[in-house]
């Protein structure tokens, strides 16, 4: 969207923590600055700070406070707002009074209830623009790579605090030592290329989270945009006219 023109202003959940690191902006947040395929993104502090980066033309910013801090802060008047968390299972409050459009992706979402539009992210029909109705409800399932599916991913056994000992991109054997949680040392389940590894959090992990994500193909990418969310991304810029899109979805959002 930033190549369109648009400001654009990111905002992470503060419990999050982010796998393909090599894939998104979040190190911006802990780095000050993230390039992904070209466009950089700058860390905001407060959401006055956001504002002044957004309201130059094709600024990004990136943020960790949440929605009800900008209402708070009155720096709202936003013309679109995305929901692209993913959260597969959550409950999803109605968006769309917060911005004259508004864009769900994913699970939950009801174009036309809780958002004017959704996008579908079930792989086979990712980037799918639906103006009217749910989005498709997930599967559960992991997406193979290589011949490899859940078993590419090694999820924290128990909460505490969490250290990577290895690093984005790099190839590691099966049995590699690629960290500790709370202690206990964890392994890379299969030899392959790290295309994701949550950053390390002295703060603690919660049971649970999805902490290292093995893609055992030769020539493994794990920057840039993959093509999946690489479709996901031009159905929400189909869903939001970027670029001269008009049709149904438009008069959707500017009912």
């Amino acid at each position: 969207m930033a190549r369109t023109g648009w400001g654009v202003l990111l905002l992470r959940d503060l419990d999050v923590a982010v796998l393909r690191r090599g894939m998104a902006f979040d190190d911006a947040l802990e780095d000050g600055t993230a390039s992904l395929d070209g466009v950089v993104a700058v860390r905001a502090a407060d959401p006055v700070a956001a504002a002044a980066v957004v309201a130059s033309a094709g600024g990004v910013a990136v943020g960790r406070f949440g929605v009800g801090a900008l209402i708070a802060a009155r720096v709202m008047g936003l013309d679109a707002l995305v929901d692209a968390r993913m959260h597969k299972y959550a409950e999803r409050e109605d968006l769309q009074p917060l911005a004259t459009c508004a864009v769900g992706v994913g699970p939950g979402f009801v174009a036309g209830s809780n958002v004017h539009v959704a996008v579908e992210s079930l792989p086979g029909a990712e980037g799918a623009v639906v103006a009217a109705g749910p989005t498709a409800s997930p599967t559960g399932k992991a997406i193979p790579l290589g011949g490899a599916g859940a078993e590419r991913f090694v999820y924290a056994p128990l909460s505490g605090p969490w250290v990577a000992e290895a690093a984005l991109g790099v190839w590691v054997e099966a049995g590699q030592r690629i960290g500790r949680i709370s202690g206990v040392a964890l392994e890379a389940p299969l030899a392959g290329t790290i295309r994701g590894l949550v950053r390390s959090s002295p703060h603690g992990i919660a049971r649970g989270t999805k902490l290292l994500e093995i893609d055992p193909r030769p020539g493994a990418v794990w920057r840039g945009i993959a093509r999946r969310p690489g479709r996901i991304a031009a159905g929400v810029a189909e869903a939001l006219g970027a670029g001269g899109v008009v049709g149904l979805v438009e008069a959707a959002c500017a009912a």
